[in-house]
């Protein structure tokens, strides 16, 4: 069964926290000014990008998803291959694209639409 948009936003808040974990982390770990603060922007897109894309070819899912219940899967509910995971992770990164979950009659967004993938809830 496909998620609501509620239970999306929540794996989307519990995913931008673990990005805000790993971003504190890593800037934490570096000397200092080895990365200007101009480049924090760059820094944040590039460990979003390794973030999903690593959870969702490893685990099918990511720690926002995992607690949510939920999992990606193809349109017609079968594993997405590594080429179509890479592309949802692209696909998040196209300006408005978390709007395109707001306009949506069903719970997807550009990332889900594009990559031919949706999330759907695990009731166990």
């Amino acid at each position: 069964m496909e998620v609501s948009k509620l239970r999306r936003l929540a794996t989307w808040a519990v995913d931008a926290l673990c990005v805000i974990i790993l971003f504190a982390l890593f800037v934490h770990t570096l000397p200092d000014r080895l990365v200007p603060v101009e480049h924090f922007r760059l820094l944040v897109l590039a460990i979003s990008f390794v973030y999903y894309a690593t959870t969702e070819l490893v685990f099918q899912r990511t720690l926002g998803k995992a607690l949510t219940h939920t999992l990606v899967v193809t349109a017609d509910d079968n594993r997405p291959g590594s080429g179509r995971l890479l592309l949802r992770t692209l696909c998040r990164f196209l300006p408005l694209e978390p709007l395109s979950l707001l306009f949506s009659s069903r719970a997807l967004g550009w990332h889900d639409t594009l990559s031919g993938t949706k999330v759907v809830y695990l009731n166990y």
